[in-house]
């Protein structure tokens, strides 16, 4: 199974609105999301994308992803979401997601950074996993809040379903 980890980030007059600029910027802003825990299936590979193509045809269809996403209005701070992955040989791992909000980029990127290593480290030993730091996946999207709302987000999608 192929995951595909892309992310966004938006400006707009409110904060959902800045949301939906996120998923357009992701390329995911015309699907109904369906948000997942944190589980890689065994067989899996991770793959990063700049943003998803939409197949024709797909519009409203459901969007299987776990999600990291934050939204603000509050001008002059930053705002960062990240999502990290571990996976054994076999594929199969486990997802993390934060959400950050704070005075500079770097103070965001460096808690993100933390908190995604922690919970990675937990969520491995939860399960008995061998932690292998070099082994960690992280991606990490940052947004200036300035004079309108913003929101970052990135995903992992799992799959694309019709209604049928």
């Amino acid at each position: 199974m192929k995951l595909y980890v892309m992310s966004g980030k938006g400006y707009g007059k409110t904060t959902l609105s800045a949301f939906d600029a996120a998923l357009k910027d992701a390329g995911v802003y015309n699907y109904n999301l369906i948000t997942l825990s944190s589980i890689i299936p065994p067989g899996s590979k991770v793959i990063f994308k700049k943003r998803l193509k939409q197949p024709t045809g797909s519009y409203g269809n459901k969007l299987y992803v776990v999600k990291s996403e934050i939204r603000s209005r509050e001008s002059g701070k930053y705002i960062g979401s990240s999502l990290g992955w571990y996976q054994l040989s076999d594929g199969r791992g486990v997802f993390v997601e934060h959400e950050e909000i704070g005075e500079t980029e770097e103070a965001v990127k460096a808690n993100l950074t933390e908190e995604v290593k922690k919970s990675l480290i937990d969520l491995c030993e939860f399960r008995r996993f061998p932690i292998v730091k070099k082994k960690m996946k992280m991606k990490i999207n940052i947004a200036k809040v300035e004079d309108t709302a913003a929101s970052t987000l990135i995903l992992a999608v799992y799959k694309d379903e019709g209604w049928e």
